[in-house]
């Protein structure tokens, strides 16, 4: 065998070969490696294999160069280490890649069911939008794909979480609620960037492949040598079992990159040889997101290969990964760089958190595999984009994490009625959706489906099965189907038609949480909207599990602010109003009840709405004050007299009407200064503050007012002695509003003073400090601290009676027009009831003698009735 001489005649044999390769890449069937159809890459073939020069040198000398391709050396180096299976695997699907990447083999363009009677217009125009297929739906999900590249936001909302950086490793985790288009972000930056979509889970959508998934239950469920839980790190055991759990996890989760490496660069190298475009960034995102190919293989490719790699020993499998790793660098050069994108990590991010260990502090599955693949590539080379609803940053902060964690949840939504008109109008047909019918219903889609992208696309979705031939039924029946509420704001020939034939329940939204904070939370948001028919202010970071839930979403940046302000999941949440408590929200069918549930890790100000929504039924006809309050020390001969909720526009004051009253909830003290100054008929002042909350105004005859500082106190234990001095301290003028951050002390001195010393020139204001305590009470007639009375507790015995006036159905009703319309609706409301008797306190925690269930409660008012 003869020896590579040295240059120059070595030199001569790579030309020959390079020559040879390269002629022989035009046959799609041979798996030639292109590398070597360049010169210096033979040379360097050439020296490692004398046999190779061997050859090369006796086809030269005979001119007979058809036994070259043949040998091993000169097709891709790193088949040599592969098992059969997959070798033949990767050498059949070659040729099938490279007729897709030409175009011969194409993806399944949606069309409309032939059986159904569409318009023929209709029909037309949903075929010229070349909607792709999933199965034989529609996804919208993957539809015009790189559109966001032309619209600027869009843009920058994409270019902000796919990053790289030219020195070290870049990791974002996209945190959103479900539907609100993390999917769709990052499908649209991996349309301009080169990288790989995992999936750990695959959703309705069916988009993905299923290596994830498999490999998770593969490698952790059903091996026994995995520790789920780990011994104390003083244990002798510990650092074994750990270092086998990681082992294990690396084994497992490295093959699934493999496998997604070598088909990779199998594409590479096909479309380096035919010139790579901008183009060919989708084409292989499309083959990730549909990893079959149409008449070659209809099973998943990716997860297939995987299994295949399954036969390698870890060290091949390290060696084959370098290998390529190398390759896609020959290939791609300076500007190789993959974005590793994991959906749905949710799932992982609170999985085995017991298994694994880092500096004393256990971390979850999640970060072992962003670890695992992290170590594989040079960590410039490789950047993550990791996915989910719910990721606990715990665990991800650590110095010894793989890289700095950045955390972001700039996803967007439909919060602009233009734009959203737009994207809607799309899929209806131009006659349709310029016609009255037709505005029309992008109006309704826009009141009922707002907010995340999710909600609408369901709809169009079902709409475009439909051959959009009832839209405004389809919505009715959308709506009923996921909110139990049917609209009734539109009505017209053709919802007198037969119930749509579509399955809606792939797109009903699910959600449902047992925490009891969490529903007090949507309590408090469903009675603000009662009270004020506007959106509440944003929640901080601490309400995230909103978000977890799917009741609430991030509508910032940096996973600060979760808002509650999409009419189907607030509808949907309002249908626990007529559900008793067991099974829904506490039931508000009776303030008390309400009240007595209320979680004491709540904030006091919760209650706020609550309150002022019902206070404005009790004051509706005029009410005596000593009925609604209770006023245990310095009794005075006003507190006896008939007072009416008012407002003032000015100086001028009148009545409130409970259904049509207004609310006002400024943000910062000088709101409240704003509203003191002229209410501008809001009846009440909900404060920024912790205390108090709420200020409100009564009239008590013709020529007196009385101004009420509500504070509410949610407490297990009955408030009394120093623990009432220091709640009530907190209403005395000189204390009031101290710990409202950024506020100025000149502003708080003018507000204390309006607030104290009002005068109308009718006559002057009285000032009442009400403490609202639950589930306990607060004993005022211990209270020390004279120079704070007038002082009164609210009366929650009477409330009990006086919610009674409004059926739940009927407080519904309300809430559905206040969040869909941003108005109140007048409903008839029952005389408020007579009041009831005094009773002596007997124990800390309020008792409640309704009957558990509403069945029971109406039983117990009919026989109350007959008796």
């Amino acid at each position: 065998m003869a020896s590579p001489p040295p240059s120059p005649e070595i030199h001569d044999a790579a030309k020959t070969l390079a020559s040879v390769v390269a002629a022989g890449l035009q046959d799609k069937l041979n798996p030639l490696d292109p590398t070597y159809s360049d010169e210096e890459s033979c040379v360097t073939l050439l020296s490692r294999h004398p046999d190779l020069y061997s050859l090369v040198e006796h086809c030269r000398a005979t001119k007979d160069y058809a036994a070259l391709p043949c040998h091993r050396a000169s097709l891709l180096p790193e088949l040599d280490s592969l098992n059969d299976k997959l070798r033949a695997f990767l050498d059949t699907l070659r040729p099938a890649l490279v007729n897709y990447v030409d175009g011969i083999d194409e993806f399944t363009r949606w069309t409309p069911d032939p059986y159904l009677e569409g318009d023929a217009s209709i029909v037309a125009h949903l075929e010229s939008l070349e909607i792709p297929a999933v199965g034989k739906k529609p996804s919208l999900l993957i539809h015009d794909l790189g559109r966001f590249q032309t619209e600027p936001k869009l843009k920058n909302r994409v270019d902000g979480i796919f990053r790289r950086n030219s020195t070290t490793r870049v990791i974002y985790f996209l945190v959103n609620t479900s539907g609100s288009g993390k999917t769709r972000l990052s499908f649209e930056g991996l349309c301009c960037h080169w990288g790989f979509y995992f999936i750990v889970a695959r959703d309705g959508n069916n988009l993905g492949s299923a290596d994830i998934g498999s490999g998770l239950y593969e490698t952790l469920d059903s091996r026994t040598d995995f520790q789920w839980y780990l011994p104390s790190e003083g244990s002798l055991r510990f650092s074994t079992l750990l270092a086998r759990n990681i082992r294990i996890t690396d084994e497992r989760f490295s093959l699934v990159l493999l496998a997604r490496l070598l088909i990779f660069q199998i594409y590479s190298e096909i479309i380096k040889f035919k010139g790579i475009a901008e183009g060919h960034k989708l084409r292989w995102l499309l083959f990730q997101l549909l990893p079959r190919l149409p008449g070659h293989f209809s099973h998943d490719i990716l997860a297939d290969a995987k299994s295949r790699a399954m036969q390698l020993s870890p060290e091949e499998r390290q060696d084959l990964m370098a290998i390529a790793f190398e390759k896609l660098r020959n290939i791609y050069g300076d500007q190789f760089h993959l974005f590793y994108v994991l959906d749905e990590a949710q799932l992982v991010s609170r999985r085995h958190t017991d298994a694994f260990r880092s500096e004393g502090k256990p971390y979850p599955l999640l970060r072992e595999i962003i670890q695992s693949w992290g170590s594989k590539a040079r960590p410039q080379e490789t950047s993550f984009v990791v996915i989910g609803t719910d990721i606990p940053k715990d665990g991800f902060e650590s110095a010894k994490f793989v890289a700095p964690a950045r955390w972001c949840s700039d996803t967007g939504g439909f919060d602009d009625e233009d734009e959203h008109e737009r994207y809607v109008s799309q899929f209806l047909t131009p006659s349709y959706a310029s016609s009255p019918a037709g505005k029309m219903f992008v109006k309704r889609v826009w009141t009922w489906c707002r907010g995340r992208y999710r909600s609408t696309d369901a709809l169009l979705k079902a709409l475009l099965q439909d051959v959009c031939r009832t839209p405004h039924r389809l919505l009715n029946d959308y709506m009923e189907l996921t909110t139990t509420h049917r609209p009734a704001d539109y009505k017209e020939d053709e919802l007198s038609r037969s119930r749509i034939n579509i399955n809606l329940c792939e797109l009903s939204p699910a959600f449902f949480s047992d925490s009891p904070l969490l529903r007090t939370t949507v309590q408090q948001v469903l009675f603000h909207y009662l009270a004020t028919a506007k959106h509440p202010a944003p929640f901080s970071e601490n309400m995230t599990p909103l978000v977890s839930a799917a009741f609430g979403r991030f509508v910032d940046t940096e996973l600060n602010q979760v808002v509650m302000d999409e009419p189907m999941f607030l509808i949907r949440a309002a249908k626990w109003l007529c559900e008793p408590v067991e099974s829904g929200l506490v039931s508000p069918r009776t303030c008390f009840a309400v009240l007595r549930n209320h979680q004491a890790d709540a904030t006091s100000k919760s209650l706020a709405s609550f309150m002022a929504f019902y206070l404005a039924l009790v004051f509706e006809h005029g009410q005596e004050l000593s009925t609604v309050f209770s006023f245990p020390l310095d009794k005075q001969e006003w507190m006896d007299q008939t007072a009416e909720l008012i407002a003032f526009v000015g100086n001028d004051a009148s009545a409130v009407d409970p259904r049509t009253f207004t609310v006002a909830s400024p943000n910062t003290l000088a709101g409240v200064e704003s509203w003191l100054d002229d209410t501008k008929g809001d009846a009440f002042c909900l404060t920024s503050a912790e205390d108090p909350e709420m200020i409100f105004n009564l009239r008590l005859g013709k020529n007196r007012f009385l101004r009420v500082i509500l504070h509410s106190v949610v407490a297990e234990r009955d408030v009394q002695g120093d623990g009432l001095e220091i709640v009530m301290s907190k209403l005395a003028s000189e204390r009031i509003f101290c710990d409202e951050e950024g506020e100025t002390d000149n502003l708080r001195t003018r507000v204390v003073a309006k607030m104290f010393n009002a005068a109308l020139p009718d006559g002057p204001f009285e000032v009442l400090r009400v403490i609202a305590s639950f589930p306990a009470k607060a004993f005022l007639k211990t209270l020390r601290s004279k120079h704070l009375l007038p002082a009164a507790n609210l009366n929650t015995g009477y409330f009990r009676r006086a919610t009674q006036s409004i059926p739940v159905s009927e407080l519904r009703e309300m809430l559905i027009t206040a969040v869909t319309t941003g108005k109140r609706k007048r409903v008839a409301a029952e005389p408020t009831p007579p009041p009831e008797p005094p009773r002596k306190h007997k124990k800390a925690r309020v008792e409640l003698d309704l009957p558990s269930s509403p069945a029971a409660r109406t039983r117990a008012r009919k026989g109350k009735k007959k008796a």
